[in-house]
């Protein structure tokens, strides 16, 4: 009778806590229900953020230039959008300062918020054979995007930031 008791007793433990997280998960994902007004061509600048350390370790080269630049870059990043209200942001028109570099599109997931469209994904790096993770977070708000950009080198150490900022063209 006890062990009775037991079993009916976690079994309506078990089905009580999936009942309240398969309800939590379905209200925490605000996905955003039209992405139709985020794809385009996105003009404006970014700006590389590195550590102190990190700037230290970058020495210029023989005519005194530097791997990275120290003010904003002029780029452009397109935004498209599937059927499954993902997007896709891609540089475009952009020479990297060092042969090998590319930058893969990078998949978003698009929560919405008031006004406020809301970018979460992540994306590689290639250079030469290496294959390096990065990171996004950002807003697009009245055709504005602020994009931040974590670049993981090495976790914890070598982080380099990117904040970009443009407006659609």
């Amino acid at each position: 009778m006890k062990r009775t008791i037991f079993f009916i007793g976690i079994l309506l433990v078990t089905i009580t806590t999936s009942s309240l997280l398969s309800s939590c998960n379905s209200c925490s994902d605000r996905r955003a229900r039209d992405v139709s007004s985020l794809p385009g061509l996105y003009e404006g600048e970014a700006t590389i953020i590195l550590p102190d350390h990190v700037k230290a370790m970058l020495k210029p080269d023989a005519n005194g230039k530097t791997l990275v630049p120290e003010g904003p870059i002029p780029c452009k990043i397109r935004i498209t959008a599937d059927t499954s209200k993902n997007v896709t942001l891609q540089l475009v028109d952009f020479t990297m300062p060092v042969r090998g570099i590319t930058v893969d599109p990078a998949k978003s997931k698009v929560i919405e918020t008031d006004t406020t469209f809301n970018l979460e994904g992540g994306g590689k790096v290639t250079v030469g054979q290496q294959t390096i993770s990065y990171t996004h977070k950002g807003k697009i708000q009245n055709d504005n995007l602020d994009l931040d950009i974590t670049v993981t080198v090495i976790p914890m150490i070598v982080e380099p930031k990117i904040v970009f900022k443009g407006k659609k063209k």
